[in-house]
């Protein structure tokens, strides 16, 4: 654990590490909350009394012990507003208050952190400075220990906080930028919504917060070889691959931002941009001779070196070197990490097509017209990708060592090393087409279209019927929250992230995920149908709204018992529904779980048909 947040106690089962895990607090054998140096083995600070730690009232640092939890001992060390402890690589405790800026330190004391304003360069944010926006959200970016930013947003209805990770923040460093809040459209929203920006000079968004799919259409690069072993300058790898001509590496650039080698031979990645904090983007060549990965965009995160090289090719070859070549053939860039090597020729698939007898590993197709995509989102993911760069299908790679796709000599279709039964078949190929993935068999039938079967004789895909599911909905003791729109997977880490994060008074809605693409689209009346087996009487829903609507408003729906009494001349409605921010699903689900509160306690609070708090 980084922090121990405030009234929470150290018991003996727990413990709290410095970011470069040198320095431990924890309980020694006498019960005494000590912080020991684990590299000399030593203990450099002790509590004054056995008992459990807690940053207690008065926001100090204090003990407490015995049959009543009283206070035991005083530390002195205290901070107003602190909300969080938290230990440093100097073996040092500190106070943070609830958006992560620095109080005060046990050896040197209380802090005066600065605000910066709203609008500063990223280097600008230390420890002792912050990032400040007033309004009636109260909007922060502090700066961590391990060099992460962490941005917060609070309000009277509460807030909620993430980190960016190190490696965007170091590209957020570059001169002549600064980091502000503006109104942006991004991420297929139809409004523009106040969103955390990186800014240049002249004004131009460079990066922001949130869903990194882009405002408007991105025009589309030169054609070239789908799956080949070149891409031409003005080309573009967009969730797409190059591979050698005997299959033994493929350099892929995948739907995270991360441009990738791999060798077949050795089933590893030999080299990377480590550009996978991206979330999108595309890399590119172009007419000045640089090969870039760039964000959505359209600004470089990484490239190859400056212009002038003369490269007008990049080549993936059998050897493991992907290299950058002239109108000559000369060689002007090239990866050179890996060792060559020439393993075995590899029947890769290229093009539109995986046939009978290939896998796709860490390799792409791509259809005809460029506007489709299967490829990889990340190591365990692969998608179809549509024009807009939409989810249309994902298939889980689970944990296998070289993770991939199969299409069997008997016409089976199979994730590799799963033990589940197949995704389809028998069928001659997986073919990529514009908007989808079929399986069909050598005379053209189509047995199977994006993840779905197709009848025999159907002359469209085998739908579910209305009011009914593909698959019955997990029996358990957790609401359940179910995803029904697959357009936008960024926003559903978004909406995971902010409904599994405790609010600052620690509470958290008791919620299980249900993230399978067999709900997807389906309507509030299919849903309730399946849950007539189910012991529940609430379901949280992730639509299409949920997921691109700025305050995330989930869908809640109360089921009515049909025992339940209905007053004189009233109809009996079978459910109840509204719409509840992501920020406060921890109090409808928490209250109506445990029938703390009544469903019309929560509709009398809404506004226009959303609860965002009382």
């Amino acid at each position: 654990m980084r922090e121990l947040p405030m009234f929470e106690r150290l018991y003996p089962d727990v413990q709290l590490t410095s970011p470069s895990e040198r320095f431990v607090l924890r309980c020694d054998s006498e019960g005494i909350a000590v912080i020991t140096d684990t590299d000399r083995d030593q203990v450099v600070w002790r509590a004054g009394a056995t008992g459990q730690l807690l940053l207690g009232h008065g926001y100090e640092v204090v003990v407490e012990g015995g049959e009543d939890d009283e206070t035991v001992w005083r530390s002195g060390f205290a901070a107003p507003g602190a909300q969080y402890l938290t230990l440093t690589d100097a073996g040092e405790l500190e106070l943070l208050d609830r958006t992560h800026v620095r109080l005060g330190n046990i050896r040197t004391g209380l802090t005066h952190p600065v605000p910066l304003g709203d609008a500063a360069p990223a280097a600008a944010i230390t420890r002792d400075t912050y990032l400040l926006k007033e309004g009636k959200i109260r909007r922060t970016v502090a700066r961590e220990q391990d060099g992460w930013l962490r941005v917060c947003e609070y309000g009277k209805s509460g807030g909620m906080s993430y980190a960016l990770t190190r490696p965007l923040v170091d590209w957020f460093e570059q001169e002549d930028t600064v980091l502000t809040w503006r109104r942006h459209l991004a991420g297929g929203s139809k409004s523009k919504s106040l969103m955390l920006c990186l800014v240049d000079s002249a004004g131009t968004v460079l990066w922001h917060e949130g869903t990194q799919r882009p405002h408007g259409p991105v025009p589309p690069g030169e054609p070239y070889a789908y799956g080949g072993p070149a891409l031409e300058v003005g080309g573009r790898l967009r969730n797409q691959s190059l591979t050698s001509p005997a299959g033994t590496h493929t350099l892929a650039h995948q739907g995270n931002g991360d441009l990738t080698l791999y060798c077949h031979t050795e089933r590893r990645a030999v080299w990377s941009t480590g550009t996978g904090w991206v979330d999108g983007g595309w890399a590119e060549l172009s007419e000045d001779g640089v090969l870039s990965v760039r964000n959505t965009h359209g600004v470089p995160v990484w490239s190859s070196g400056p212009s002038g090289s003369g490269a007008r090719r990049l080549v993936v070859g059998d050897d493991g070197r992907a290299e950058l070549r002239d109108v000559d053939g000369r060689s002007v860039w090239s990866i050179g990490t890996h060792t060559a090597c020439h393993g075995p020729t590899a029947d890769a698939p290229r093009g539109a097509v995986l046939r009978r007898g290939q896998t796709l590993g860490r390799h792409s197709l791509t259809s005809p017209d460029g506007s489709t995509v299967l490829g990889h989102w990340d190591e365990r993911r692969l998608v179809l990708f549509g024009a807009d760069r939409t989810w249309l299908w994902y298939a889980h790679l689970g944990e296998a060592a070289e993770p991939g796709l199969r299409l069997g000599e008997d016409g089976m279709l199979r994730v590799l090393g799963d033990e589940r039964p197949p995704l389809g078949g028998p069928a001659d190929e997986l073919r990529i087409e514009e908007g989808g993935v079929i399986l069909c068999r050598a005379d053209g039938t189509i047995v199977w279209r994006d993840g779905e079967p197709v009848a025999e004789h159907a002359a469209t895909p085998n739908t579910p019927a209305r009011g009914g599911l593909v698959k019955s909905l997990p029996d358990t003791d957790e609401t359940l929250l179910i995803r029904t729109d697959f357009s936008d997977p960024t926003a559903w880490q978004a909406l995971l992230a902010t409904v599994m994060t405790p609010n600052q008074d620690g509470f958290l809605a008791n919620v299980h995920p249900v993230d399978d693409l067999a709900y997807r689209d389906l309507t509030t009346e299919q849903i309730l149908s399946a849950t007539r087996e189910l012991d529940t009487d609430l379901l949280i829903v992730a639509d299409k709204t949920s997921l691109t609507a700025p305050e995330m408003p989930l869908l809640a729906l109360l089921l009515f018992d049909e025992n339940d009494e209905c007053g004189e001349g009233e109809a009996r409605q079978e459910h109840g529904q509204l719409r509840v921010v992501a920020t406060e699903l921890w109090s409808v689900e928490n209250n109506i779980s445990l029938a703390n509160m009544d469903w019309e306690d929560f509709e009398n609070a809404t506004d226009n048909g959303v609860f965002r708090g009382f």
